[in-house]
């Protein structure tokens, strides 16, 4: 197995754990000093959804950054004008505004303020299985407790609900979810009232655990009958990557806010809230600022990938890759019978190892060392430990799928092969 060292000086908290150091990259490759080349089944933690080193990214990049490097949150650009003009236009709301972030945490910490400015209310409703990033505010929506160990208090209450498990469904989810969902509210409206209710549209850091369009309408009514906002999380969705423009295309109810990054970069550090005029400036000026929001380099780069996800029809680009993975991991499973829970939305696909009906961590290892050992860059995780998620560059051609695929049926194989007593 390729041996993976953190580099020297970096700290552990975010050394390097997956791979060896990589010089360039280009599509779904990314390529060592002496031209070793891997598949990057992670497109970098779900940013590079046009794949890495997109000409036309990254020549916007590199013309703006002869124009124009630096602003400040309070100066503006032609750059960041064009960015937020854009998100505006293919937006779901009529009179949007747009607030950029650097980050998708500071997204979400973005639109925790807006919707306390606009309700009036602390508390916030988030869900088991949710990911929203590591800074105070967001990490008290994230489910991982061990995340949370060194963290200090948050601004407001949270309130955790419990989701249906799409992987596991029963004829009561959607009843069992509501009155649930209302005693989650009932209890958040006794800790000073409910400001917003947060999720993700699909928990792709869990798993890839989608959440059903008539579960999104459910929240949205239930959030909105108490007069809080619904703040959909499409930092790793959003803009095409599960198949959709945006999640509210297959909702009957509309989001208040929606949180955008990952895609919008394509590898840039950016990100946005987006919602309509009147909830987005409930919030003050001056209240949320950072020295990077709406840097010029990075406003550019994103613009030039928005013109690229609608050029391209990124949504059904996805849509079709989805389709494809889909098939081709049931074939899989068929000759596996420990690969289970086969899913997929849009550009986005997991798989769940399991023995005698349980999860199985220690075969879902086994696939991630097996793939890295053919220099495939996959994660795992899922709630159990026991999840293998594939998330390639949504614009893979055919070449790059079936190396996808070969290797990943090679890696299923020797995971196979193994003893039980060296998984």
């Amino acid at each position: 197995m390729t041996e993976v060292k953190a580099p020297v000086a970096e700290a552990r908290s975010t050394g390097t754990v997956l791979g060896p150091e990589f010089a360039t990259g280009s599509g779904p490759w990314l390529y060592t000093e002496d031209g070793t080349a891997w598949f990057d089944g992670t497109s970098g933690s779900g940013a590079a959804t046009l794949g890495h080193q997109h000409p036309a990214v990254t020549a916007a990049a590199a013309q703006q950054l002869g124009r124009l490097t630096h602003t400040g949150c309070k100066l503006g650009s032609d750059a960041r004008t064009r960015m937020v003009s854009a998100i505006g236009r293919i937006s779901p709301y009529e009179d949007p505004a747009v607030l950029p972030t650097t980050t998708g945490a500071e997204a979400v910490e973005s639109a925790l303020k807006i919707a306390r400015a606009f309700t009036g209310h602390r508390a916030v409703v988030a869900f088991r299985h949710g990911y929203h990033g590591k800074t105070a505010g967001a990490l008290a929506l994230t489910w991982r407790d061990a995340f949370k160990a060194y963290s200090g208090r948050t601004a407001g209450p949270v309130v955790r609900a419990e989701l249906p498990d799409p992987r596991r469904p029963h004829p009561d989810d959607a009843r069992d979810f509501a009155a649930a969902l209302s005693a989650a509210l009932d209890e958040a409206d006794q800790l000073g009232g409910t400001a917003a209710v947060v999720l993700e549209p699909v928990q792709v850091t869990e798993g890839v655990l989608t959440v059903a369009p008539a579960l999104l309408d459910e929240i949205a009514r239930q959030a909105h009958s108490r007069g809080a906002l619904l703040v959909l999380d499409e930092i790793y969705t959003g803009l095409g990557r599960a198949g959709r423009m945006f999640a509210a295309e297959a909702m009957t109810e509309r989001p208040d806010l929606t949180l955008l990054g990952k895609t919008l970069g394509n590898g840039f550090p950016v990100a946005a809230v987006v919602g309509d005029r009147h909830v987005v400036d409930a919030l003050p000026a001056g209240v949320q600022t950072s020295t990077f929001s709406g840097h010029p380099v990075s406003c550019a780069a994103a613009a030039a990938v928005l013109d690229t996800v609608v050029e391209t029809d990124l949504p059904a680009r996805a849509r079709a890759l989805g389709d494809r993975l889909l098939g081709d991991l049931g074939a899989l499973a068929e000759r596996h019978p420990w690969i289970g829970s086969v899913r997929t939305a849009g550009a986005l696909a997991a798989f769940d190892c399991v023995r005698d009906g349980l999860p199985d961590p220690a075969r879902a290892r086994a696939v991630l060392r097996a793939a890295l050992d053919r220099r495939l860059l996959l994660f795992g995780g899922g709630p159990e430990g026991a999840s293998v998620k594939i998330v390639p560059p949504a614009l893979l051609d055919d070449e790059a799928y079936r190396y996808l695929m070969n290797d990943l049926s090679a890696a299923t194989a020797e995971a196979e092969s193994c003893s039980e007593e060296s998984l």
